[in-house]
């Protein structure tokens, strides 16, 4: 009778063994991803910042700005034209 609880508390502790050893490593898993995650994001923002940069440096300057009044005209001509032809 003492073998028989003795087998079964040994067949217990190695499935809790098990399940603790899935468990440890879903939550390694878990952690990965979400630095993976984290990293890309960290990147993503590093770019926006970047062109942010330069969209401000080229739209406070002198060229920039007749280049961005150059291009609006030129879109506004343009759908002028596409409504005349319709």
């Amino acid at each position: 009778m003492l073998e028989v609880k003795t087998e079964e508390l040994t067949n217990k502790l190695e499935e809790l063994n098990e399940l603790l050893i899935h468990e440890k490593k879903s939550k390694v898993m878990f952690q990965e991803e979400l630095l993976r995650m984290y990293t890309e994001h960290e990147n993503l923002l590093v770019s926006y910042q970047q062109l942010e940069s330069k969209y401000q440096a080229i739209s406070h300057s002198k060229l920039g700005k007749l280049t961005y009044r150059y291009w609006r005209m030129l879109k506004r001509v343009k759908r002028g034209n596409k409504n005349e032809n319709n």
